[in-house]
């Protein structure tokens, strides 16, 4: 998909069929929340790094968590809350960029707030290495990290505030033309302040300069559940394998592959990376059998038996043909939402949709 906002509306491409095919319809249509959002969340408050006057001033992106991860944050909340998710496509979801987040190497030497000043860059950059250089990770690292203020607000006002109450300080000022209201850094804490006094700056600050192994996922935690993997792919990720032509075990032994075989990433310091595998090899044959996705799944899936617990590769590295060896023995391993029954399910209560009376 596609999406590109304006201030009094937006340009989204989807695939052709999107509103009609179930697993285009869950990949595809957040888009249009999302974008629906940045009419008040980037349009109208934009940071003043990103309000330049002419062509001629460069940008600066310090403040794309805002603009783009709070963004991410509230069009998937209404995604959730207007039907186009459902309840479980939000969990899975979160739980897929959760995961992905919490196995990106890159954390150790890049913040995050260092990936939106390099965003210009990072934005054209390719699959290859994404692991280990990061992303425009301030989409769904942002997520996260408004998740987290939101329970933080609830904790801290005993439930009688949320992110909803910072949105419509931040955000709903007198109706009025179009028009632009720059923000910088200390008025995003100030309004969280308004909201519930807490030392907001050295909240967001460690979350941005972060270089953490782990994603922050106290918001997950803190809202009654708990990144954990299963054996069988969740729906979501059936559906994104589907359209984006892809097959993730990124989680398993850190291979992510396209669907000729070629080797779009490789996770490092699990069992494809040890082995000597990276990204641009193509995979040739699976314990002496021609590569498929089901063959290469169904070798993973055998190794929880301590007898399987070896994987021949046969590998095209640029011509040369290679064998390589994994060794591994936990089996297939897929993220997924766990609900942690020590504390209350504040997440769900966070995406459900609103009540309103006049």
């Amino acid at each position: 998909h596609f999406g590109l906002e304006h201030h009094e509306s937006n340009d989204s491409r989807v695939a052709e069929r999107s509103l009609l095919d179930g697993a285009l319809r869950d990949v595809s249509l957040g888009v249009l929340p999302h974008e629906f959002v940045h009419s008040w969340n980037g349009k109208y408050r934009r940071p003043a790094g990103l309000a330049t006057p002419n062509y001629q001033e460069p940008m600066k992106g310090e403040l794309l968590w805002v603009y783009e991860g709070l963004t991410q944050y509230l069009g998937n909340l209404l995604a959730a809350r207007s039907g186009l998710w459902t309840v479980q496509q939000y969990r899975d979801h979160l739980a897929e960029s959760a995961a992905d987040l919490d196995h990106k190497p890159g954390r150790l030497w890049r913040p995050l707030i260092d990936t939106t000043i390099a965003a210009q860059i990072l934005y054209g950059s390719p699959a290859e290495w994404n692991s280990l250089r990061r992303s425009v990770d301030f989409y769904d690292e942002g997520w996260l990290i408004w998740l987290d203020a939101d329970t933080k607000i609830r904790e801290l006002t005993s439930g009688a505030k949320s992110l909803d109450d910072f949105c419509k300080r931040f955000h709903g000022a007198p109706s009025t033309a179009p028009t632009v209201k720059s923000y910088v850094f200390d008025d995003v804490v100030a309004t969280l302040n308004e909201v519930a006094p807490f030392d907001w700056r050295n909240f967001l600050r460690t979350h941005l300069n972060s270089t953490d192994f782990h994603a922050p996922l106290g918001g997950i935690e803190q809202g009654g559940w708990k990144l954990a993997y299963q054996a069988t792919p969740n729906s979501v990720l059936k559906d994104q394998e589907q359209v984006r032509k892809f097959t993730e075990l990124g989680f398993s032994i850190g291979l992510r592959l396209n669907e000729d075989g070629s080797i779009a990433d490789v996770i490092e310091d699990l069992a494809a990376s040890k082995a000597g595998i990276g990204p641009g090899m193509k995979l040739i044959a699976v314990n002496g059998k021609a590569y498929s996705a089901e063959i290469l799944r169904d070798a993973v899936k055998a190794t929880t038996d301590p007898r399987q617990r070896r994987i021949d590769l046969l590998i095209d590295n640029e011509g040369h043909i290679e064998n390589h060896q994994l060794s591994y023995g936990e089996g297939e391993k897929y993220p997924v939402l766990e609900r942690d029954t020590s504390k209350p399910d504040l997440l769900s209560k966070i995406i459900a949709p609103l009540t309103w009376t006049r």
